[in-house]
């Protein structure tokens, strides 16, 4: 029994080279996307809680859409965010209020002809 143990235990000899080679290309997998599409998130979400600030401060219910965009680009070139179009916010106003809709999708390219498209719809009140 202990031989048999032995023996086992003598054939082990941790990964093999094509285990730490795949392993190897998941991560680098794994960075590639999250580097190419945390950006369009983080951009997004600026572009949202510009827009719900806004609105949360009451300061969008006097605003016309050209103000409210003129706010939203001074904010994105602070933190600079490039590559936003600000005609994809829109304004309508309900009972007085104002409602922001932003709606766009983004496309980056991961690898060769291999995209990631990010479509994005929000309605703020």
């Amino acid at each position: 029994m202990k031989t048999l143990q032995s023996n086992r235990l003598s054939k082990q000899r941790g990964a093999s080279f094509y285990g730490i080679l795949m392993m190897l290309i998941m991560i680098t997998l794994l960075f590639t996307v999250g580097f190419k599409v945390a950006p369009i998130y983080l951009d997004h979400n600026m572009v949202t809680g510009f827009c719900q600030e806004l609105i949360d401060n009451g300061q969008a219910d006097n605003m016309t859409l050209q103000e409210i965009r003129n706010s939203v680009a001074n904010n994105l070139r602070i933190n600079q965010v490039q590559g936003f179009d600000l005609n994809n916010i829109r304004l309508r106003k309900e009972n007085g209020a104002a409602v922001i809709m932003i709606a766009y999708e983004t496309r980056v390219e991961m690898v060769a002809n291999l995209d990631v498209i990010a479509a994005f719809d929000e309605t703020l009140q």
